[in-house]
């Protein structure tokens, strides 16, 4: 399917949109979370629980495959394979990117295109093995981006690594909740319980930790320093180190200066 146009995926099935092609700044919202933008690679599902609604604005002409999973399936999986033997219930809608998934949807597509429809054993052998790939890697995303206790270490590494690369420009919690493809709602939550401040405090924590270090080692003027930081102005900077660190921009610099006159 060619999409081009907003459009809301619902269902009282369990279904799945499986970007056929790259996707570049995507509008999307999953059910009452926040609106999000985000680049998609070819390969991408999106695994939608029943009675759920992800609502997406269509930029530009993009192929796609969607498909209703079966309720006997219910998105329900018993994970041997890694271990244990608890089941798993996919709550809320995620995204994953699969190659594995992207092969097979093209092979549905090849068959969807003979002139007779394909043969239609095979066919079910191939949606068989989609709606498998589907509920599996939906489980995985899930089990790995939460515990009971928080994120999980992987997902807290994940998004450590994300705020490291990232922190110098405008980030949303949203932004940060897309990285691990989870509501943001969810993700504060989880996050403060694994870091123990808020998202906002660890990115500002990052931004500032940065500000000290340049305003020691640099002669870089402030507003350059808070243009570069994603600071919304100059006062912007002094106001959050005074809040967060008691401290004002010539205190730092008269620190350095002395320090800098000391060293041999």
């Amino acid at each position: 399917m060619t999409e081009f146009s907003q459009h809301t995926y619902s269902s009282d099935q369990n279904c799945a949109v499986i970007l056929l092609e790259p996707v570049r700044n995507l509008k999307w919202k999953p059910g009452c979370g926040e609106e999000r933008v985000s680049s998609f690679t070819a390969g991408t599902a999106f695994v939608i629980p029943a009675n759920q609604t992800l609502e997406i604005w269509w930029t530009e002409a993009a192929e796609y495959l969607q498909l209703t999973i079966p309720i006997a399936g219910n998105l329900v999986e018993i994970d041997k394979e890694s271990g244990t033997d608890a089941v798993s219930t996919v709550a809320e809608i995620v995204n994953f990117s699969s190659k594995q998934c992207l092969q097979v949807c093209q092979l549905v597509i090849e068959q969807l295109m003979e002139p007779a429809g394909g043969e239609q054993n095979y066919l079910a052998s191939l949606y068989s093995v989609l709606v498998h790939l589907l509920q599996r890697n939906a489980m995985i995303v899930q089990s790995s981006m939460v515990t009971p206790a928080g994120l999980s270490s992987y997902a807290a590494r994940q998004i450590e690594a994300y705020l490291n690369d990232k922190f110098r420009e405008p980030v949303s919690v949203p932004d940060m909740a897309s990285a691990l493809g989870i509501s943001a709602g969810h993700f504060a939550t989880r996050f403060r319980e694994s870091f123990g401040q808020t998202p906002h405090q660890y990115l500002m924590s990052l931004r500032l930790d940065e500000a000290e270090r340049w305003l020691r080692e640099t002669d870089m003027p402030i507003s350059t320093i808070a243009a570069r930081l994603s600071f919304s102005s100059q006062s912007h900077l002094t106001t959050a180190l005074r809040k967060y660190r008691r401290l004002t921009l010539g205190e730092i610099r008269r620190r350095s200066s002395h320090l800098r006159y000391r060293t041999p």
